[in-house]
């Protein structure tokens, strides 16, 4: 009660910043495992704190609102139906049947929000842009989009269930190049980014994705047994396919060692058979080999690293590597492919390395071996997870809004702060 009439009394002298956060994916509990998902959430309420009114446009169940007010702003989070009645029985149709669905419905949803006051700023996340750059156009307002993965390049490396959607996501990451701005989560997806769209360098910004510093964390780690981690859904971005190999590699020559696999979400029809390459290892090792197929809360997450020796990341294609950041931040060594934006997120705090399963399995038997070799990596880890802090995503974001706005509103004053400058150490 206190803080809302803060917030009107402050309003009546001077408007805060007011922002349309645009993301299909945003969590309504705990059990967070989507990346857009956990940046826009953290987003959020950290531009909130700061002073900003932030409205969330996500999916839900029904069409309906919920406010809160947060250090001295507002967050408003907009939930918008988007089942349909047509009989799909495909898994991967239905998803991408609600995203066009979700695209369409923003529209008239955010010129409703509009019409009771301007937006200083709309912000889409993830691939959905169509509805932003209608309203964009329709309502005169400026546009940024974040790329958390460049679709048409991330689709290559999925199953052939999803593969098929690849010209429609092209079509729909298209209208990109009309936005005000665009900011990558890394400084090789912003490469990318230039190779793939016809926009000006001077366009393209670089603010990282952040880490929760208060949930993961080094201290209370409970480790007690020799164990490897790995976190991704079945795609073969997430190199999900390798796991069972380097599995197998790793328990027949060491016998002390446990492997763990978290893989929740559905899976296509194309991945059965690395489903049953789970299966063999989980009858073979029964007190070795554990795979979990259910979305875990974060506490329960913070477990399963805490747990671990190690965690491991052989992708594809990342355009950041979230778990690996929160691997690190945990104080775990961590091993992952040497694609996308993971050489950046690591440096020389972790192995980086070609994708191979010899390599890999290899130099997870090394650290298994050399406890000063994987602490040195522990902690340097720890120190890097820290540049990576929500506190400092938002102040970038909120100083990219007031480069592309013009407007500085009433939210708490911060210096400008320069791009992410990922220091050596």
């Amino acid at each position: 009660m206190l803080s809302s009439l803060i917030y009107f009394i402050r309003k009546l002298f001077k408007k805060p910043l007011k922002i349309g956060l645009i993301s299909y994916y945003y969590p309504k509990d705990s059990n967070i495992n989507n990346g857009v998902a956990i940046h826009t959430y953290y987003l959020s309420r950290k531009l909130a704190e700061l002073g900003c009114e932030v409205h969330v446009f996500t999916r839900g169940e029904k069409i309906t609102t919920k406010k809160k007010y947060l250090g001295y702003g507002k967050l408003v989070v907009h939930w918008i139906d988007t089942k349909f009645n047509c009989p799909v029985e495909d898994v991967v149709t239905k998803k991408r049947m609600s995203y066009f669905i979700f695209d369409n419905k923003i529209i008239n949803e955010m010129m409703k929000e509009n019409s009771r006051e301007e937006f200083d700023i709309i912000h889409t996340h993830g691939w959905l842009t169509a509805g932003a750059f209608i309203s964009k156009h329709f309502n005169d307002l400026k546009w940024i989009h974040t790329f958390h993965a460049l679709e048409k390049n991330r689709l290559k490396f999925m199953s052939k269930e999803e593969k098929k959607y690849f010209k429609i996501a092209r079509w729909i990451e298209s209208t990109v190049k009309y936005s005000d701005a665009l900011v990558a989560v890394s400084q090789n997806l912003k490469k990318e980014v230039l190779q793939n769209y016809p926009v000006r360098k001077e366009k393209v910004f670089y603010i990282p994705n952040g880490v929760d510093l208060d949930v993961f964390k080094s201290e209370n780690n409970l480790t007690e047994e020799k164990s490897v981690l790995y976190i991704g859904r079945f795609s073969l971005e997430k190199g999900i396919d390798l796991i069972p190999k380097i599995a197998r590699y790793i328990l027949e020559r060491n016998p002390k060692i446990k492997f763990v696999v978290l893989a929740p979400g559905s899976i296509p029809p194309s991945m059965e058979k690395i489903k049953e390459e789970f299966d063999v290892l989980s009858e073979r090792y029964p007190e070795k080999f554990t795979l979990y197929r259910e979305t875990l809360d974060r506490k329960k997450l913070v477990q399963l690293y805490q747990n671990s020796l190690i965690y491991i990341q052989p992708s594809r294609y990342e355009a950041f590597g979230l778990c690996v950041l929160e691997a690190m931040a945990c104080g775990k060594a961590v091993i992952c492919s040497n694609k996308g934006g993971l050489p950046e997120v690591v440096k020389n705090a972790g192995v980086v390395l070609p994708l191979s399963v010899k390599r890999f399995s290899i130099s997870i038997l090394r650290l298994l071996k050399d406890y000063r070799l994987r602490e040195r990596y522990v902690r340097r880890a720890v120190r890097r997870a820290r540049i990576f802090s929500w506190d400092r995503v938002a102040k970038e974001t909120l100083a990219l809004y007031r480069k592309i706005s013009g407007r500085i509103g009433w939210e708490i004053k911060i210096r400008k702060m320069p791009e992410v400058k990922i220091f050596e150490f």
